[in-house]
């Protein structure tokens, strides 16, 4: 009886570990395209739920909002430094693609869409454009 047990607990043991590494290995970062509206997270927290942000001292860092009502913070670095900063795109409907890391609900952004206009970094103009090399190829 004893013996049933220990295998049955070990069989159970291993079933648990196999779900988790399944999760991890769907948390792994990978390709994704959000559609969304581009908003100040804190002055939107602020509004919807009170939150003490204090943007007109730190500065309004920009994410966007999906339909759903989630945030999908965006990586900051040079792909996304219009994007954070929001002044030109703010309460924009978008499209942006990246490299999803789940675990850190983050968006490496690679390109967006607004307006109907695709871009993309051009490490040639060191900027978002409209630069056809830029357009198809991995950033």
């Amino acid at each position: 009886m004893r013996k049933i047990a220990t295998i049955l607990t070990v069989t159970m043991l291993a079933a648990a570990m196999a779900i988790q590494a399944g999760e991890e290995i769907e948390e792994k970062a990978e390709h994704k395209t959000f559609d969304g509206t581009l908003v100040c997270l804190g002055c939107d927290l602020k509004k919807a739920e009170g939150a003490r942000a204090a943007c007109s001292v730190f500065g309004h860092k920009h994410a966007l909002k999906t339909e759903d009502g989630k945030y999908i913070s965006l990586l900051e670095n040079q792909y996304s430094r219009d994007l954070i900063a929001g002044e030109q795109y703010h309460n924009k409907p978008m499209q942006i693609h990246g490299v999803y890391h789940a675990t850190a609900n983050l968006l490496d952004v690679e390109s967006f869409t607004v307006d109907g206009e695709q871009k993309g970094w051009c490490d040639g103009h060191e900027k978002m454009d409209h630069c056809p090399y830029a357009q198809g190829s991995k950033i």
